[in-house]
């Protein structure tokens, strides 16, 4: 349990508060005051990457995402560094509404066929943990530290997690590479995460099958690309040391948190 009042260190506090994660008062609050806060590790644990490999901290990522998927297909400069994004606002894609809509209509539970008829999205958007943004792929990272993955929505119980960021995925990518990883603490087998992705890497055709609106050959080469990475695969690069007593302070916390056990809410 956190003490009363403490307040972790953040790096680049204001521009993190100038996204709009930071204008989210409760998430901002657990990122300042919960040690279990997945926000906190994913800030923290990238503004130090950024910081100590300013023109290598991309290289570095694609490696320990090759180590860990030596399937991984992504033929790129890794020199060519793409924009990361935090937290980004993704609406539910055109076809999956339309398709969601259709099903609702005919599910014949009441509930579901009057909010098919409501104008408004049937699927809330998609809050993307983090983003590598660039001309010649799309990467999408959802992050976890004590949680699981979601297994449904309001209105569509096979409408997984990671089903659903997938799907944003390629709507936003357009003509690019789309990639989806997940970066965790654990890779337990009782982790929903952990049983989706092996069961979609092993057999493409289950994700065809829960994005049967999607582009057959373009779930393939996704499926081959997906990736857990651990957050503990990057602890020497991230957690060494460092002179600046506010980097330093921030990387004893990552480092308790990558690779401590679970601390109580």
């Amino acid at each position: 349990m956190d003490k009363p009042g403490h307040t972790f260190p953040v790096l680049n506090l204001q521009q993190l508060s100038d996204l709009p994660k930071g204008h989210k008062p409760q998430d901002m609050k657990r990122i300042l005051d919960s040690r279990n806060s997945e926000d906190w590790v994913t800030w923290n644990f990238f503004q130090v990457l950024f910081k100590k490999y300013p023109t290598d901290w991309w290289r570095h990522i694609i490696s320990v995402a090759r180590r860990r998927n030596p399937h991984l297909v992504f033929s790129i400069d890794e020199r060519a560094l793409p924009t990361p994004q935090f937290w980004s606002s993704v609406p539910s894609p055109p076809e999956y509404e339309a398709q969601s809509r259709a099903r609702m209509l005919a599910s014949g539970n009441e509930e579901s066929i009057l909010r098919a008829k409501v104008a408004g999205p049937v699927e809330g958007p998609s809050e993307i943990d983090i983003a590598f943004d660039h001309d010649q792929f799309l990467v999408y990272i959802e992050a976890k530290l004590l949680s699981d993955v979601s297994m449904n929505t309001k209105y569509d119980l096979q409408r997984n997690q990671i089903i659903r960021n997938i799907d944003c995925l390629i709507a936003n990518a357009g003509n690019r590479k789309s990639i989806f990883w997940l970066l965790v603490k654990d890779e337990a087998p009782t982790r929903e995460y952990v049983r989706l992705i092996n069961n979609y890497t092993a057999d493409p055709s289950l994700l065809v099958h829960d994005l049967p609106h999607r582009d057959t050959d373009t779930l393939g080469g996704i499926a081959q690309n997906l990736t857990i990475l651990l957050w503990n695969d990057f602890r020497e690069l991230v957690c060494s040391p460092s002179a600046d007593p506010e980097t330093a302070a921030v990387q004893r916390e990552l480092e308790h948190r990558i690779s401590g056990s679970a601390i109580g809410v």
